[in-house]
């Protein structure tokens, strides 16, 4: 695509989400051409869905299909499963359990996916991750999470189901499927918590421009100007990174596109914050809501802290520096 193209995209892309109803943007999302858009071309699918739902704070069931379809990649001819999500705050690693025949489901979707005919649920068995298809039907106990986002509206899965014959995949591909799904799935929400960022920003710096102290904005200000473009400064990194998660190595270019972002989201709150005062606290305010979507976002599949740590691990379990670009 170029970039007017990508333009027109993203501009569909974020009217759809606003003027669909909620419980209908799963189909309207089908509709669309989204499944196929994310199969033909997912490195403009995937940026300029889920910066607009970031922009404009509406949730999708679209991560489940990204990470579904990591996972499930080159395995049967038919459209890939919807992924279950690890909680929030327990990183990438899933709490489902695979024991006696049995898969123990305990996970996750996003808004408008608690209905799918057909999850991929990753699991531990034992020492090792295997990857369960997983035909839901009435087994399955869904709970929402009301959280620090309650318009997220993530679904809480628990429920035990049989695994059938040909429906887990375990063995050398299992793990490096899921480390696939993972990073999708950071390579989405990378995408989301900078359009958060560009929606706090913008929030901030529009009041900045009108409101005025001592006769003047507040925006001619040079503190708070330093504040704007430390933030700025923050999220031109994260955009950067977000694009080159597409690259190679997949795992790590994600990891820290994911990293970046929420370290990003959290640097513009903060400054966006002191730029509005006390109406940044109020609920009334859409900035209370940005905030909220940005710490539930980083929240999933693994903080900005939680990455750190992790890419400290590999980097020092590895003993060299991957390189992520060509300069």
């Amino acid at each position: 695509m170029d970039s007017e193209e990508r333009a027109m995209l993203a501009a569909s892309l974020r009217r759809l989400l606003v003027e669909t109803d909620a419980a209908k943007l799963g189909p309207a999302l089908a509709e669309f051409g989204w499944d196929d858009l994310l199969v033909a071309e997912p490195h403009e699918a995937v940026p300029a869905l889920f910066g607009a739902q970031g922009e404009t704070l509406v949730a999708s069931p679209a991560i489940g299909s990204v990470m579904g379809a990591a996972a499930w990649a080159g395995r049967d001819g038919d459209l890939p499963p919807v992924a279950v999500l690890p909680g929030p705050g327990a990183g990438a690693r899933p709490a489902s359990v695979v024991d006696a025949g049995m898969v123990h489901v305990d996970g996750y979707l996003p808004a408008g996916a608690a209905g799918p005919t057909r999850l991929v649920v990753a699991a531990r068995r034992g020492h090792e991750i295997v990857l369960v298809a997983v035909d839901p039907g009435d087994g399955l106990r869904r709970t929402p999470i009301e959280g620090i986002d309650p318009w997220l509206e993530l679904v809480h899965l628990e429920g035990r189901f049989d695994v059938r014959p040909g429906a887990m995949a375990g063995g050398a591909d299992a793990a490096p499927a899921w480390e696939r799904a993972v990073a999708a799935g950071r390579r989405a929400l990378a995408h989301e918590l900078v359009g958060v960022g560009s929606a706090m920003l913008d929030l901030a710096v529009d009041h900045a421009k009108q409101r005025s102290q001592f006769g003047r904005p507040i925006g001619t200000f040079q503190a708070l100007q330093h504040r704007l473009a430390e933030a700025r400064v923050a999220l031109t990194a994260a955009e950067m990174a977000a694009a080159e998660a597409w690259t190679e190595p997949e795992t790590t270019s994600a990891l820290l596109a994911k990293l970046w972002a929420g370290r990003a989201a959290r640097i513009v709150a903060k400054h966006a914050q002191q730029a509005l005062g006390g109406m940044g606290f109020t609920w009334e305010h859409r900035f209370h809501r940005c905030f909220r979507r940005a710490l539930a976002l980083d929240s999933l599949l693994g903080s900005a802290s939680e990455l750190t740590a992790e890419i400290g691990r590999e980097l020092v379990t590895g003993g060299a520096v991957p390189q992520l670009v060509s300069l």
